[in-house]
């Protein structure tokens, strides 16, 4: 990984919520992150479940 984005402060793509600053680490853990056309974004614990069945539709199929 990249250790410019171990510094980038997460911000969910569908909600907009950020963790709090001690919780940075441990949501990288948590949070979803999608890379696409090159462009990394998050998604929370709440949003990733909500969206459980679109993120799970956009998987290449051989991941099955």
């Amino acid at each position: 990984m990249d250790t410019s984005e171990m510094t980038t402060v997460l911000v969910c793509n569908s909600c907009g919520t950020t963790p709090a600053a001690d919780d940075q680490a441990a949501a990288r853990l948590t949070w979803s992150r999608v890379t696409e056309r090159g462009r990394t974004t998050w998604s929370c614990e709440r949003c990733s479940r909500e969206n459980l069945r679109s993120i799970e539709s956009k998987l290449d199929p051989v991941w099955w």
